[in-house]
């Protein structure tokens, strides 16, 4: 008897055993001797590979990406390799192998935070197949595609997962411009996101179509948001960011509509003129009457003047 080693249609390895001799009696006396009390059939050496089709973690805190093996059988004597991408197999995430983790060709982003972890607090760990990899301090530049590859010597196995990172930006900012036609120009900005975050605007009664929506990201990977919408007053207005399947921030103003500004400003303005012009006239008679008394007091006596002749 020997091993035979064929490749499936998957391009998986695959080992089967065959009789080098075509003598039938010798192929039954050996069945025979497996179904003997004293010795056990062999298990089949072929396994899969089990994730989660998605994970999501807030950044900085601690991500766990669920990898298993179907048939829950021991991988303590395998390799297990993460990596990122569909072309980094060479600049792992996490390399196990001969029983012990290898970070000569680590990729530099993950060293330090890379281990394994386990999917569920009763898995059992490596000694039950649980090959999860586990990522402390996720950052923005996790996001991504993650394989997991498994292998024996007899075979191998490999399966897909993403990771998303997110944060949570900025509570809105709201402002308001009156225009002369009686309608408010309303403008919403919020900051610091990741991914890109949903803007919607309302009112008390319906929902808002914006005039413009700007989405723009900094070098750090984070994403900013601002909007525009026209609104008639007086009424009340609501801005919210958030992202996919998480609670958005929102911020609301109530808008009121102002006296009309010739009502405000007319009776200020003519109480303003009659104080002024009352300043004028009372400076003007002060002045008249001033003049007046300092003409008659220098004026000479005519009895003076005719002591003055003797």
């Amino acid at each position: 008897m020997s091993r035979l080693i064929h490749w499936d249609p998957m391009g998986k390895p695959r080992v089967t055993i065959a009789a080098l001799t075509g003598n039938r009696m010798i192929y039954i006396l050996f069945l025979g001797f497996l179904s003997s009390p004293g010795c056990a059939a062999p298990v089949s050496e072929n396994f899969m590979v089990s994730v989660k089709s998605h994970v999501t973690v807030q950044r900085g805190h601690t991500a766990i990406l669920p990898c298993w093996l179907t048939f829950s059988e021991s991988a303590e004597d395998m390799e297990i390799r993460w990596y990122q991408g569909s072309d980094e197999f060479d600049l792992p995430v996490l390399l196990y192998q001969e029983k012990a983790f290898d970070y000569s060709f680590q990729k530099a982003l993950f060293a330090g935070r890379a281990s394994f972890g386990l999917k569920e607090e009763t898995s059992g760990g490596l000694k039950a197949g649980d090959v999860s990899l586990k990522l402390e301090k996720a950052t923005i530049e996790d996001t991504g595609k993650y394989t997991c590859f498994v292998s024996s010597s007899d075979d191998y196995d490999s399966a897909s997962i993403s990771l998303s990172v997110t944060e949570t930006g900025h509570q809105p900012l709201l402002s308001a411009v009156m225009r002369d036609d009686n309608k408010v120009n309303m403008s919403c900005q919020s900051d610091g996101w990741h991914p890109e975050p949903e803007l919607s605007w309302s009112d008390s009664k319906k929902a808002l179509t914006p005039a413009n929506v700007i989405v723009s990201k900094n070098s750090a990977g984070f994403y900013s948001v601002h909007s525009w919408v026209l609104v008639s007053s007086p009424s009340e207005v609501s801005c919210s960011v958030g992202l996919f399947n998480e609670e958005p921030k929102e911020t609301r103003m109530h808008l009121k509509n102002p006296p009309p500004l010739q009502e405000e400003t007319k009776m200020p303005c003519d109480g303003w003129v009659s104080f002024g012009m009352l300043q004028v006239l009372l400076v003007a008679f002060g002045a008249l009457y001033f003049l007046y008394f300092r003409k008659k007091a220098n004026k000479p006596k005519s009895g003076n003047n005719r002591t003055g002749d003797k």
